[in-house]
């Protein structure tokens, strides 16, 4: 079938403006005679559309994007194989929302390169979108600048789910097919390994790379050229205007290694957004810079920053934030710091020589009244009551004890005691005079202050 402005597919959408032509099909505007709206129609080529395997892919994933909805996701509303009135193979086509928007490649081509607030803006917010498709155990698999609009406003819109992945089922070399995709493909399924959330951030790193100096990563004469340095080489670094903290969150994205990537785009976007806040990026997986980026969350979701479409100079717009606090230590309401040990140990010797005057002071009242009034012989026991101090008190830290019932698991950490045992003890004195009453003088404790001595 030769498509052609006022073709009707399936007897419903009329084709109206061709909007882009590329390795797998054709992407029209046209309008939906039964609902009349304008819509956007893809059809795939005869090549494609005449593979069951293929199609057979296709339907499954544009069953599943179409379970999607997010504002920055271009929604599916139909899919369908119709007959070729030619008598060739049936056409397969996807129908999708029609975005007032431009693809991030021409607003590059157009400018040169994006300012960096507007490039974290569009990082962020396409890091949230692709994080819809993440959490439904969908991978994009073709994350590239042409699959990423933007609209007047400045919002973000991915385009081509279920597209993406059913391509990853063709031949690699075949022409067309990686051409389009090459540049911004990530290590592991450009060696053939399946493609994960992570490989979706990878791709939009590249993204990022581009947008920030107007140039890929990597070049080469051919789709294969280009993929095996995605493989094997480093990217030349990022300029030296580039704040560092923006430098280090693309080095993370672009690892070579999936386990060192942020593993989905949500992560990604709380990165981005403790960048945009002045932190640097937290490592993947939470590691550190977790509490940054939490707080850089709540306070800065995307802001829509991006330029318009249609303008032709960058957004003067700005994202402003309150300036990120610093977050405060665990407060340990049972632990003792070394200046409140001391301090302690010397309210403890204080009172406890308040103690010895006083009786010593009460022993000489007695010594008195007892040379006024004589008695009989009698045995007088004084006995010292033997005090110990302790250097320094007994430090135990020791995690909370963490008690499942079913089965019953208890988990407790070591426990740690630091303890320096000095005791300082005068033994007891037994004086017994069977004379006259005499008053012996109680003999006063020595102590030990830390520290004297």
């Amino acid at each position: 079938m030769t498509l052609q402005s006022g073709t009707t597919i399936a007897d419903r959408y009329r084709l109206m403006r061709l909007i882009a032509t590329g390795g797998m099909g054709q992407v029209w505007e046209a309008v939906d005679t039964r609902l009349n709206r304008r819509v956007a129609v893809k059809v795939l080529k005869a090549e494609y559309s005449n593979d069951p395997e293929f199609t057979a892919r296709f339907r499954t994933e544009a069953q599943t994007t179409a379970k999607l909805n997010d504002p920055g996701i271009a929604n599916v509303f139909d899919y369908g194989e119709t007959p070729d009135r030619g008598g060739g193979a049936p056409l397969a086509y996807l129908v999708m929302e029609l975005v007032d928007g431009e693809p991030l490649n021409s607003v590059i081509a157009r400018m040169g390169r994006l300012n960096l607030t507007n490039t974290l803006d569009m990082l962020e917010q396409t890091g949230r979108a692709l994080q819809a498709a993440h959490s439904q155990k969908l991978v994009h698999r073709d994350v590239k600048p042409g699959n990423i609009l933007i609209t007047p406003t400045g919002q973000v819109k991915i385009t081509d789910f279920g597209i993406a992945k059913a391509v990853d089922a063709a031949p690699v070399t075949q022409t067309g097919m990686v051409m389009g995709t090459a540049q911004y493909i990530s290590p592991e399924q450009a060696t053939g390994d399946e493609a994960t959330a992570a490989s979706d951030v990878y791709s939009l790193g590249v993204v990022g790379y581009e947008s920030l100096t107007g140039r890929r990563p990597f070049l080469g004469d051919g789709a294969i050229t280009v993929a095996m340095k995605h493989i094997r080489e480093t990217p030349p670094p990022l300029p030296s205007t580039v704040p560092a903290n923006v430098r280090e969150l693309i080095e993370i994205t672009m690892s070579k290694d999936p386990k060192q990537r942020y593993s989905n785009g949500g992560e990604f976007a709380d990165a981005v957004a403790a960048v945009r806040a002045g932190h640097h990026p937290p490592r993947p997986g939470g590691v550190a810079g977790a509490a940054a980026a939490g707080a850089a969350v709540a306070a800065m979701r995307p802001t829509r920053a991006m330029t318009s479409a249609a303008s032709t100079q960058p957004s003067t717009a700005r994202t402003t934030s309150r300036p990120p606090s610093r977050p405060l230590p665990p407060v340990d309401d049972n632990s003792w710091t070394t200046g409140q040990k001391v301090l302690a140990g010397v309210a403890a010797v204080l009172v406890i020589a308040a103690l010895a005057l006083i009786g010593y002071w009460l022993a000489n009242l007695n010594s008195s009244s007892s040379q006024q009034t004589p008695t009989s012989s009698a045995t007088t026991t004084i006995t010292e009551t033997t005090t110990t101090v302790q250097e320094n008190p007994v430090q135990t830290t020791e995690e909370p004890t963490t008690t499942t019932t079913t089965p019953t698991t208890t988990t407790t950490e070591p426990t740690t005691t630091t303890q320096e045992p000095t005791t300082t003890q005068e033994p007891t004195t037994d004086t017994t005079d069977t004379g006259a009453p005499t008053a012996e003088i109680p003999v006063l404790p020595s102590f030990q202050i830390p520290g004297l001595g």
